[in-house]
C-alpha cells in the first residue's frame, strides 16, 4: 500500500481500484487534541468510493463552491472490506500518544461503520454526542483514562 501524500507528515491518503472500475479513497489526517489534560494526536479517517480522484478530493475538502460531492460507490461489500483492511493496517502505525477515529457524515455510514466494534474500536462521544469510532495501536495498550467522554 502506497501513501499518496508522502511529503505531509500529518496526512496520509490511499487509493485502491475496485472491480467495477471505481476507486476506494481512504484519507487520514492528524490533529492535536487535549484529553485528560494531556496532549494527544488524533488521526481521523474518512472513506469514499467514487469515479475519480478529483471527486474524492472535492468530497474530502468540502468543495469551496458550496456544492457537496456525492459518494457514488456502487461496489457493495468489496469496498467496505478493502477499507477495513487499510484502516486496520494503519492503526499499527500509531505511536503511543496517538488515536485513530473513523468519522461519519450521516446515519447510513454511521451504521455501516458499526462493524469496527468487532475489531476493538469503541464509540467516542464528545460533549455527550456520538462522534466516531476510535482505537489505539493494540501493541501499546489501552485508552487513556477519561478519553471516551
Amino acid at each position: 500500500m502506497r501513501d499518496l501524500v508522502k511529503r505531509r507528515k500529518s496526512q496520509v491518503r490511499y487509493q485502491v481500484g475496485l472491480s467495477n472500475g471505481q476507486s476506494l479513497h481512504v484519507y487520514f489526517w492528524r490533529e492535536k487534541e487535549f484529553v485528560s489534560d494531556r496532549v494527544v494526536y488524533v488521526w481521523n479517517a474518512a472513506v469514499i468510493i467514487t469515479d475519480s480522484r478529483k471527486k474524492a478530493n472535492k468530497w474530502k475538502n468540502r468543495n469551496p463552491r458550496g456544492t457537496k460531492e456525492k459518494a457514488t460507490g456502487k461496489v457493495g461489500l468489496e469496498g467496505l472490506k478493502k477499507a477495513l483492511d487499510i484502516i486496520l493496517e494503519f492503526r499499527y502505525r500509531l505511536k503511543p500518544n496517538e488515536y485513530l477515529f473513523v468519522v461519519f457524515d450521516d446515519e447510513k455510514r454511521k451504521s455501516a461503520y458499526r462493524w469496527l466494534e468487532r475489531y476493538g474500536f469503541m464509540p467516542f462521544y464528545k460533549n455527550g454526542v456520538f462522534r466516531a469510532y476510535g482505537t489505539f495501536n493494540p501493541i501499546y495498550g489501552q485508552w487513556l483514562p477519561g478519553s471516551n467522554s
